[in-house]
């Protein structure tokens, strides 16, 4: 009976000890104080505003937008592109109404091509398999163009195009089943991955992360960011010109790091959620908050990077925050389930 005790007190002392790792790594213990350099208004008419694209050119926000609670509910809405112009209090515009295909946007990423076109990459998640649009982009329209599909597109979250048929992408789950990405949500495996299509097929050019998301190739072409959720990491790669990537640096976030967004004066933000747990349940009913946080990244002359605060709000102002997408003063941030955006004007 003693020996049995003990092993059951021993059996006891490690899950509470693995419970409380969770809900540590999880930032559960996390004292978060508000703060921001910005005014906001909301933008109201946009579900599931998840990744906002800007043009550095044209000052045109473009917002992926799709409901995933209805989709939750069983009852999946066509999703939807919307644009919203640069000046002061512009309504939203869908580029997408009367799309011929079903429609379910992620992850974006815009890309000017050498000809003077802007396209539109877009990650699409239709019932018959995972995708990626490409849209040309004309004035207050978007143009389909092609649909490209490929059997490592496990589980596509974000998009960084590189060329005009050329794109990375990241997979935020190496497995396929739904009890393999449990596992590795929880138990933080490095098992996702960013794969390069280079126009004719793709390849996996990194892995061993722990669930990767954001992702975006620099105006120079030259180096290629992407941040990790559970992993809580900004990682800096160095491209090839056939696409491969070399890992040059890696930055502890401290926190849930979803969409990249980088501005026309390079600027780097990354929307992060600082409390997983707490965004699980946000996903599960809209009535809990879950904070959003941005973070600007910095990089020394001696080509070090660091971090600092930009935004943090405890839910109330917008839940679950996944991007924040700059241009001058202005700054759009976009959300996993809510049904509308910030539209912010802030300090620098």
């Amino acid at each position: 009976m003693k020996k049995a005790l003990i092993i059951i007190g021993a059996v006891t002392a490690v899950i509470i000890l693995m419970v409380l790792k969770t809900l540590w790594d999880a930032g559960e213990f996390k004292t978060l104080e508000p703060r921001s350099q910005c005014r906001c208004a909301r933008v109201p008419g946009i579900p599931g505003p998840e990744d906002i694209a800007v043009d550095g050119v044209t000052g045109v926000a473009y917002v992926s937008s799709y409901d995933r609670r209805a989709h939750f509910r069983g009852t999946p809405k066509q999703g939807a592109i919307f644009s919203i112009g640069p000046a002061a209090a512009s309504r939203p515009r869908d580029l997408t109404d009367g799309l011929a295909m079903q429609f379910r946007p992620h992850g974006m990423s815009l890309y000017r091509a050498p000809d003077g076109r802007t396209l539109l990459f877009v990650i699409n998640h239709p019932d018959e398999g995972h995708a990626v649009e490409i849209f040309q982009v004309g004035e207050n329209s978007l143009r389909h163009l092609e649909t490209v599909r490929d059997g490592l597109m496990i589980s596509p979250n974000d998009i960084a195009a590189a060329g005009p048929r050329q794109f990375y992408f990241t997979n935020d789950h190496g497995s396929r089943s739904k009890l393999g990405r449990t596992l590795e949500d929880y138990l933080r495996l490095p098992r996702s991955n960013i794969v390069y299509f280079d126009g004719k097929g793709a390849r996996v050019v990194a892995g061993g992360l722990r669930m990767a998301n954001g992702i975006w190739v620099d105006a120079g072409g030259k180096l290629l960011y992407a941040s990790t959720t559970t992993g809580k990491e900004f990682i800096v790669y160095r491209r090839s010109p056939g696409g491969d990537l070399a890992e040059t640096a890696r930055l502890d976030l401290g926190s849930a790091g979803d969409n990249i967004d980088i501005d026309s004066s390079g600027r780097i933000l990354v929307a992060c959620h600082p409390q997983l747990l707490t965004f699980v349940k946000h996903a599960k009913d809209p009535g809990k908050k879950s904070p959003s946080q941005v973070l600007e990244i910095l990089r020394s002359e001696g080509g070090v990077y660091s971090f600092r605060e930009y935004y943090l709000d405890g839910g109330e102002e917008i839940s679950a925050a996944s991007v924040a997408a700059g241009y001058g003063n202005r700054l759009f941030i976009g959300a996993v389930f809510e049904d509308f955006i910030l539209d912010c004007r802030c300090s620098r």
